[in-house]
């Protein structure tokens, strides 16, 4: 019966110093992180909260980067169509100019080479890229350029009509970019209804330096020029609407994701002080332990087993 009390007493004293050491270890796991829930058994309820927390961070995350991407390739856009802007500015400048009755033929002949640089201004700009290698004015088939002019005169869109939109909040969606053939082919032309002509930016461009080249200036495509400035315009007008509505949407964001991660570090992170002092009385209780553990051992009694 002695012995069997005496097993008793070492396996209690054991399994003390066990359990102090394990509660030792958790403490400094907790002051290692700062944070006060490293497993669920920690903080059940705490827990499953802060999953819900961390899913809706990580998703609205996801609608922070998705505003970035659509802010970027709008910031582009409206770069891109601004210099379009001030290249059909001046298109219209050397048509009116290229009207003036004293000009000899080789005179408006400059003028036409002056004209036909600047349509292929407006043509790189319409192949614009973005930091990603894609191109803005493409539609969905963003990997090849959307522009070419395989036969002078003749302009080809191979983009297609597709305007991507990205998810910027639960229930709010953003376009984007447009597509090149909204922006640049489908114009309509100074031509009196009930007829009314469409026509590509960049064949107006060139068919008023053609006419220069030939010394016969067409009046009627000064009108036209006009015409693609304001659709042009009202596309950049249309890119810096949606750019306002990620700065607004973002903030809304960003507002959002500071008071869910308070909730979050209210719950999750440690109380440094309390932990620290924790730590010194878990300390104190394992040396006790330990020491009466030794103590134990030393017992007389242990002599006669």
């Amino acid at each position: 019966m002695l012995r069997i009390s005496t097993n008793m007493l070492f396996e209690k004293g054991i399994s003390s110093m066990l359990e102090q050491q394990t509660k030792l270890s958790n403490t400094q796991d907790q002051i290692s992180s700062g944070k006060r829930i490293l497993t669920p058994k920690d903080d059940p309820a705490g827990s499953a909260y802060l999953l819900d927390l961390k899913g809706s961070i990580s998703q609205v995350d996801q609608y922070q980067d998705n505003a970035d991407r659509a802010r970027a390739r709008l910031e582009l856009e409206e770069t891109a169509l601004a210099s379009v802007g001030n290249i059909l500015h001046r298109v219209h400048e050397l048509a009116i100019q290229g009207q003036t009755d004293t000009l000899t033929g080789d005179q408006r002949r400059d003028i036409a080479a002056e004209v036909r640089q600047l349509n292929e201004g407006l043509l790189s700009l319409a192949n614009t890229k973005d930091s990603n290698g894609e191109y803005i004015f493409a539609g969905y088939d963003a990997d090849q350029p959307p522009f070419s002019n395989p036969v002078d005169g003749t302009f080809v869109y191979s983009g297609d009509m597709g305007s991507r939109q990205l998810q910027i909040a639960a229930d709010r969606r953003i376009q984007d970019r447009d597509n090149g053939f909204d922006v640049f082919m489908n114009l309509d032309t100074s031509t009196a209804p009930p007829l009314p002509v469409k026509r590509n930016l960049f064949e107006t461009v060139h068919q008023i330096a053609a006419g220069l080249e030939a010394d016969a200036p067409n009046t009627a495509l000064l009108d036209d020029v006009q015409v693609g400035l304001v659709h042009t315009t009202n596309f950049r007008a249309s890119a810096g609407t949606r750019l306002n509505a990620i700065e607004e949407q973002s903030t809304v964001n960003e507002d959002f994701l500071l008071t869910m991660k308070t909730a979050q570090s209210e719950v999750e992170d440690l109380d440094m002080a309390e932990a620290l002092s924790r730590y010194q009385q878990q300390l104190l209780v394992l040396q006790a332990a330990q020491q009466s553990f030794v103590k134990l051992q030393g017992l007389s009694l242990f002599n006669y087993l």
